[in-house]
Formats: C-alpha cells, structure tokens, sequence
C-alpha cells in the first residue's frame, strides 16, 4: 500500500497502477506501506544535501527501512516491531515533479511514462535492488521494463 502525498489524481492512479505491476514483476506479495511524496525541486534538493551530501535537484530518492531483501520474502521474516499484524513499513520516495517533467521532454516520451518509471525505480530500492554493480544493474533494469511493458508505460 502506497500512502501518496503531494499528488494529484491522475498521479496517485498511476502510481498505484506502478506499484501493483512492481509488486507483480519481482513474484512479491504486497503486504508493505511506502511513504511516496511527489515534491518540488527545492524541497528534492535540500533533502538530497541532507541526506546523501549533494546539493543538487534529483528526480526521485529512496529511503529504504532494510538492507537488500530477499525476494519473495514472507510475514514471517519480519520481527514484531516491523510487523504490525498487517503490514511492514517498506521505506519512503520522494519524486521531484519539475525535475520529471523535464526528463520527459529532455527523453522525449511522456510526463506519465516518466513519473511511472521514478515509481518504479523508487520501489524497487526499497525492495533491496541497486545498480551499482554492472550485474545488479541489468537485473534491476530487466525489472524496471518489466513493470513498464505491464503498465503500458514503455514507450
């Protein structure tokens, strides 16, 4: 379950459209809560200096609660102070809205599409995926378009 902030409608749709195919793509059942907030470029940019030291506008940041998951990974790996009885806390996402429509025009294909692949690669960071590593790369991005042939979002 994504709790959206900062949204509008046709943004949370989405969104929720992303997070069901994400879920989907990587064979995990959803029994999480992420925060995501959909910020402007200032509020993007302080948290990045805060956070990781870089005074800059990203697109979209990620602020996981674990260490890389396994996945699938079940209630029953969860500690009782992560697990309510419902539901884990996953992490947060922050997405610059300026910063998204920029890259729409700058990779020529639509707000949409970009918004839905920062959704994407938000929620799998929180899920344990990273691409600092050439072959944890091409998994992630194997992932990623995935999602975004299931969404329809790939062109």
């Amino acid at each position: 379950m994504i709790r959206i902030s900062g949204a509008k409608l046709s943004e949370k749709r989405l969104i929720r459209k992303v997070e069901r195919a994400c879920f989907k793509e990587v064979g995990q059942d959803n029994f999480f809560v992420v925060d995501l907030s959909v910020v402007d470029g200032e509020t993007i940019r302080e948290f990045n200096n805060t956070t990781r030291g870089v005074d800059k506008v990203t697109d979209v940041l990620s602020f996981p609660c674990f260490d890389k998951l396994s996945l699938p990974i079940g209630q029953s790996r969860f500690s009782a102070c992560d697990y309510d009885g419902k539901r884990v806390m996953l992490g947060s996402i922050m997405i610059c809205r300026e910063r998204a429509q920029e890259q729409a025009t700058e990779f020529g294909h639509s707000y949409a599409r970009e918004l839905g692949f920062l959704t994407c690669h938000g929620l799998l960071h929180l899920l344990g995926f990273d691409h600092i590593e050439k072959d944890d790369e091409e998994i992630m991005t194997a992932h990623q378009r995935g999602v975004m042939a299931i969404t329809k979002l790939l062109k």
